[in-house]
């Protein structure tokens, strides 16, 4: 059900015609005005309203038509023609009010610089009428009119200071709206890119370790049995880890409650030993090396330095061929340094591969500049491949 408008809703929703019924009420007040004139009021003797003063009457109250649109125009027009009307001594009318309707307006409606402009004018208007005025002009006069155009010019002012106080709110709630929206796009580009980059080292990793171990169990299928059904068992294995871990990284898809409860823990630097482990059970003997003092780490580094030496592990699974590598970890009072070296053959050929657009390098940098960190990877001299990073540390407290 349509609710119909109210006239003063009406007349709001169409200015134009809003003022141009005031201009019709305001000629007509200024007609009657004119041409019931007295001619001798207050002593005075005023010449008879004429074709020249319904001119002049006419042109004080039409142009307040066009009081929103044309605001200072209006006021120079009306203006005109109420000072002339007095100047000529026609008798006592209304046309002054049509002044003080445009000089509100102007206020209102113009910017400070030509409200200004507009106060001048109607102050200047006014001394040419106190000076050609027929009747006697005493401070009483002075003062009621300067009091009465400025409450018009003030009431316009601050109307429009008022408006433009609540234009800046309604811009402040929209930019803050749009900045909300911006953050909340890159909450969501951030998480995507943080699934991505866990998505990558865990399928990278286990799939690495998976192809080793087939492979094995390719080669030794017809001479040791066992030993293949070992390496499957651990294919197996891996695959059964590779898929928990993308359940676990895909359940941020879902709602809050559901991604709670299936959700297991990050990893984190206390699953090393594990992860070292499963490398060798793939076919890299690793030595793991911890320096200095193990202490409490921010959850967010923890997994991040993690992660660095998965897929630095990874990376020398899969390009290394037969060699040794060792995991070092160096907790310095400010920050965590680790370095993963081996003394394989895949770094001369694959280093350009790694370096390049490689998926796992990038994520690693862009782990380590969370922190603001560093990272250096490259082959070494007299064989083999480094990866080093830094991670500075924030206290934990316990």
């Amino acid at each position: 059900m349509t609710r119909r408008p109210t006239p003063v809703r009406w007349l709001k929703e169409h200015p134009l015609l809003a003022d141009s019924l005031l201009a019709g009420l305001l000629l007509l007040v200024v007609i009657l005005s004119i041409t019931g004139g007295d001619t001798s009021a207050h002593g005075v003797n005023y010449r008879d309203a004429n074709a020249l003063a319904i001119i002049l009457g006419v042109l004080s109250a039409v142009p307040v038509a066009w009081r929103r649109r044309k605001p200072l125009p209006a006021l120079v027009v009306v203006g005109v023609a109420a000072v002339a009307y007095e100047a000529i001594g026609f008798p006592e009318s209304a046309t002054s009010v049509g002044v003080l309707i445009c000089l509100y307006s102007v206020a209102a409606h113009c910017d400070r610089r030509r409200s200004i402009i507009g106060a001048v004018y109607a102050a200047i208007g006014t001394l040419v009428v106190f000076l050609t005025a027929r009747w006697g002009v005493n401070a009483g006069n002075v003062v009621s009119n300067v009091v009465i155009f400025a409450t018009a010019w003030i009431l316009g002012d601050n109307l429009r200071n008022r408006r433009a106080y609540l234009a800046g709110l309604e811009d402040r709630a929209a930019r803050l709206e749009r900045e909300q929206a911006e953050q909340a796009q890159r909450a969501v580009a951030d998480e995507r890119a943080r699934i991505a980059r866990e998505l990558h080292d865990v399928v990278a990793h286990n799939v690495s370790v998976m192809v080793v171990q087939a492979g094995a169990a390719r080669r030794t299928i017809e001479r040791d049995p066992e030993r293949a059904r070992e390496a499957l068992t651990s294919v197996e294995d891996t695959g059964r880890e590779a898929l928990d871990e993308m359940r676990r990284l895909l359940g941020v898809l879902r709602t809050e409650d559901d991604a709670t409860e299936h959700r297991a823990p990050q990893p984190s630097i206390s699953d090393l030993d594990s992860l070292v482990a499963h490398v060798r059970d793939a076919g890299l003997p690793v030595e793991l090396v911890v320096e200095g003092e193990p202490r409490p780490l921010m959850s967010g580094a923890d997994m991040s330095a993690y992660r660095i030496v998965q897929e630095a592990l990874t990376n020398s699974l899969k390009h290394a061929g037969p060699a040794r590598a060792q995991v070092i970890l160096r907790y310095g009072d400010h920050d965590l340094r680790l370095e993963v070296v081996d003394d394989g053959r895949g770094s001369a050929a694959d280093a350009p591969a790694t370096n390049g657009g490689g998926h796992g390098l990038v994520g690693m940098r862009e782990r380590v500049a969370l922190f603001g960190g560093e990272l250096q990877a490259g082959p070494r001299q007299g064989g083999g491949y480094a990866v080093s990073a830094r991670i500075p540390l924030e206290p934990v407290r316990a």
